[in-house]
């Protein structure tokens, strides 16, 4: 958390002069307190939210919604 405090200014800085710089290592500085707090590391943390969490729940989310078009589409008939 000292990191994200101290990171503050400089990411202030960085905001005026290139938003999307800004919000890059500000996304860069979650994914090392993540991988600090659960112990993983930043590239751990990376790999298991962007190539294991998130496509498990674009799927889980996809099944929800044709489970719930097929129950419609029955209503319907």
């Amino acid at each position: 958390m000292e990191e994200l405090i101290a990171c503050h200014d400089v990411i202030l800085n960085y905001a005026s002069a290139d938003p999307i710089s800004a919000f890059f290592g500000f996304c860069v500085l979650v994914l090392e307190l993540i991988g600090q707090w659960t112990g993983m590391g930043y590239e751990l943390a990376n790999i298991v939210i962007f190539v294991v969490l998130q496509p498990l729940l674009i799927i889980f989310f996809l099944t929800l919604w044709l489970l719930e078009k097929r129950k419609n589409a029955r209503l319907g008939d």
